[in-house]
């Protein structure tokens, strides 16, 4: 398969897709940003400038992958998922720019409507419950849920990639 970009995505200069990509319809994807081999952006998805998307990965429909995040090989990112790199929020106001995108390791799994604060790593092979609001790091291999995030339980481990 070829990578396949719908006539309505915006794949801005300096964006780099990779072999056998899929870009959804709408999806904008700013300079910058690296999408892996094989892996889909949906329609919908904002794709900010920097961001670094792995292979085999998979961003479902509306979800905004912020400037600077770093998401891992074989990820799945649910619909509506929302990452945020900033805890200023600088609205008419001017102050030192420092970013603190996420960085979501390999074979995560984030429910629909996840939103991420600065600064999180989130762990190889979490599985993230939806409507989640992940404001700390995340060990390896753990089920955790809820708002604020809390630890449910182990992943199966036939459940591990």
């Amino acid at each position: 398969m070829a990578t396949k970009i719908e006539s309505t995505a915006i794949i801005e200069p300096g964006a780099i897709i990779g072999q056998d990509c899929y870009i959804g319809h709408y999806a904008v994807i700013r300079p910058g940003a690296i999408i892996g081999d094989r892996s889909h952006v949906r329609a919908h998805c904002f794709i900010a400038a920097d961001a670094v998307i792995g292979k085999d990965t998979q961003i479902m429909q509306f979800s905004n992958i912020c400037r600077g995040c770093v998401v891992g090989d074989e990820v799945f990112v649910g619909m509506g998922c929302m990452t945020t790199n900033t805890r200023k929020i600088a609205y008419r106001r001017s102050y030192e720019d420092i970013a603190e995108a996420p960085i979501i390791m390999r074979a995560v799994r984030l429910g629909a409507r996840v939103t991420i604060l600065p600064g999180v790593t989130i762990g190889e092979n979490v599985v993230v419950g939806a409507g989640s609001l992940v404001h700390k790091d995340l060990a390896s291999g753990y089920i955790f849920i809820g708002n604020p995030v809390r630890l449910l339980k182990k992943v199966p481990e036939e459940e591990l990639l």
